[in-house]
Formats: C-alpha cells, structure tokens, sequence
C-alpha cells in the first residue's frame, strides 16, 4: 500500500499547495541552475552536444541523488515519514491543480467578454503569438495546452515514481519521480529548436522525448477511462489518438491533444500564428460541435479525471506486479 500513500500524498500536497509561482520552487532552481552550468561549460566547450550532454547528466544527476537522499534520511526515522517525504517529493514534479486553475484564469474573462484579457492569460501557458486570436482560437490554444501537459506535467511523473517505487521502494519513487522533472525542465531550458541549441540541447530535448514515449501512450488508457466516467467520448478519443497523433512535430504530445479533441468531439490543431507569420498544421479531432468556451470546462474536468485514473491505473498495476 505504500505507492497507494505516496501518490494519494502527493495529490494531495497539490490540492492543498498548487503549484506556486516563487523563485525558490525546487523546478525554478532546477531552471536557474541549468543556466549557470550552461554559461560555464560554453565558456569551456562552446556550445557543442558534449557540452549539452554534460550539463544535463550533471543536474539531472544531482536533483536525483538529492530526491534519494532526503527520502532515505526520512526512512530512516520511520516509514511514515519516509512516505510524507517521498509524497512531497512527488508533488513538485506535477502540477494538475496549475494546469486547472490556468485554464480557469483563461475561461474566466471569455465568460465576462474580456477577451483581450483571455489572450494574455492564454499566452502564460503557449508560444504562439495570441494577440491575434479570437475567441474560438483562445479555446482552442487552451485546450491543446492542457491536453499536451496533462503527459509532462502529471502522468509520466506518476509513471516514473510508480516504476522507481517498483525497483527501489520508496527512496526509489521520489528518486525517479525527480529524475524524470528535472529531465523535462531541461528540455524546456535547452530543447530549443534555434541556432543556440541546435547542438547544445539535442541530448535534453531527445531525452525528453524518450522518457515520455512510454507513459505518453499509457495516457491514452487513462483517457478513455475518464472521457467513460466523464459523459464525454471514450471510443471517439481512442480513434482519433490512433489516427492523428503523428500530426504534430512532436512525437508524445499529440497522444494527449488529439485523445482530448476526440473526447471532447472538437477539432484542433491547424492554421497557427508564430513569429508573425501564419504557419499551416494538420487539424486533429473530429467535430461533433464547434469549440466554445465550455469546452474549458470540460477539458477541466477531464484532466483531473485523468490524473486520478492514471493513479489509480499505476497503483493497481504495481501491486499485481509486485504479487507475481
């Protein structure tokens, strides 16, 4: 039952703390600390791979023996502190309560007809550029935020803790819970696809992606469960999750984006405006109804459906293996 406390924990941890926006948030300093190592190893290596490669193993090694340490002292004391220690470990490498409460800060001026307010409150949380988006490309950058982060910001971390849980018990879970964040900030630090980090943060930004192969596709599992219990459309989100998750140049993301649009019966994706300069993307989903500001809401509730379904998903998964 320990993995059962430990995630139960950590939900709620987020429930009560959220995510909070200081500048000594343990994935802040990860942040931070990745852009001090950067400047000193340029200075010494340039901006090659090798120099990436190091810079990435050297924080995302550090951030996890820190994680395995403070657990393992917690244990030490007793199991239970152990467990709070490990929750709390995993409660800084997700964050469905900050996805909820963006999305609510977007929903919120689109119902009182703010929508200059919507789009600055939409471009917290997107690249695009949305000072030229209406209401129905507010919705629709809304909903692909959440659909796309709802795999790195709560799933793959709950997928790497249950396996750390697995092979190393409870240090294990925070250990990996912690490897798996730091490896995904990196990315969002170096993973830039640009002349600076052409080199320098290919190996982050191909870590990213292989750590979050797996646990991207497990999510869908976790979406069609949820889109059943939620009244929304489970078999339309498989199908569209099958059929149009290669469309986007990411090769985990679209699992998330087009399983939501299949569940909500949305179409997204398509014509995006970047750098000043319309670019055309396949559209995904199929459209049952046109997007509107409910489907907000709606993709709301989906992602906290999600997440508790993912958690439960994990721990029952783990305690068959662990009884076999």
């Amino acid at each position: 039952m320990e993995l059962l406390f430990i995630l139960a924990g950590a939900l709620l941890f987020d429930l009560l703390l959220g995510d909070p926006q200081v500048s000594y948030h343990p994935v802040a300093i990860i942040g931070r600390s990745a852009l001090m190592l950067e400047n000193y190893a340029r200075r010494i290596m340039g901006g090659t791979f090798i120099a990436g490669m190091l810079c990435a193993c050297i924080i995302i090694g550090a951030v996890t023996l820190i994680a395995l340490t403070l657990v393992a002292a917690a244990l030490h004391l007793s199991v239970v502190t152990g467990v709070i220690a490990c929750s709390f470990c995993v409660y800084i490498t997700i964050a469905p309560r900050s996805l909820v409460m963006h999305a609510e800060a977007v929903k919120r001026p689109l119902l009182e007809g703010n929508l200059k307010c919507a789009r600055e409150k939409v471009a917290m949380i997107v690249s695009r550029d949305t000072r030229v988006l209406d209401e129905r490309g507010v919705v629709r950058s809304c909903v692909e935020s959440l659909g796309e982060n709802v795999i790195d910001g709560v799933t793959s971390a709950l997928f790497f803790a249950s396996v750390g849980w697995l092979l190393w018990g409870i240090p294990g879970a925070a250990a990996a819970a912690c490897f798996y964040r730091a490896s995904n900030t990196l990315d969002a630090t170096y993973g830039y696809r640009n002349e600076r980090y052409r080199r320098f943060g290919t190996f982050a930004a191909r870590l990213d992606d292989v750590l979050n192969f797996i646990p991207a596709r497990l999510t869908l599992i976790a979406i069609f469960i949820a889109a059943f219990i939620g009244g929304f459309r489970p078999f339309n989100a498989v199908r569209c999750a099958w059929r149009d998750h290669g469309k986007h140049p990411s090769p985990n993301s679209n699992w998330g984006m087009s399983a939501f649009a299949g569940a909500l019966g949305v179409k997204l994706g398509g014509r995006t405006f970047y750098h000043g300069q319309w670019e055309d993307y396949p559209e995904w989903g199929i459209e049952f109804e046109p997007l509107t500001v409910e489907h907000i809401a709606h993709t709301q509730r989906l992602v906290v459906l999600v997440t508790l379904t993912f958690a439960a998903l994990c721990v029952i998964v783990a305690m068959i293996i662990k009884a076999l």
